[in-house]
């Protein structure tokens, strides 16, 4: 019931912000983006005026509702592992191996900048990043 009630709390959180502004932050970590860096921070891996990498964002906004479709799979372990499938499949599909490596990084860069309390609840950010983990793993 946690796990479900976290799944449920991050994809709300998700729709509300809209997808398309996660993926232009996420596509911040493409070989394009991060370049327009003003002045150092304390904090290692702040940089708010970091610019994205457009050429990816499309294909980072299909590996994002990718992820998303599996964060949302409802019905138990059995419908889990088939949205898995789904997200891997679709994740081939749209993303061709030339951009799966810079979407990856993307992803990596979502990951690794989503914070708890500020971002998501500790569970749901938990979910967040097994599950962007999962889409890292088959794009790399």
């Amino acid at each position: 019931e946690t796990m479900q009630l976290a799944t449920d709390v991050l994809s709300c959180h998700l729709f509300n912000i809209h997808i398309l502004k996660v993926a232009k932050f996420a596509s911040r970590g493409g070989p394009e983006g991060a370049k327009n860096r003003r002045k150092g921070f304390g904090a290692e891996l702040a940089d708010p005026y970091a610019l994205p990498d457009d050429q990816i964002r499309p294909y980072v906004d299909t590996a994002l509702q990718h992820v998303c479709g599996a964060l949302l799979a409802q019905g138990g372990p059995s419908a889990h592992e088939s949205a898995l499938a789904e997200m891997k499949a679709g994740l081939h599909e749209k993303i061709g191996k030339d951009k799966g490596r810079d979407v990856a990084s993307a992803l990596c860069y979502l990951r690794d900048r989503t914070g708890v309390p500020r971002d998501l609840p500790l569970a749901a950010t938990r979910q967040l990043r097994a599950h962007l983990n999962a889409a890292i793993d088959i794009l790399y």
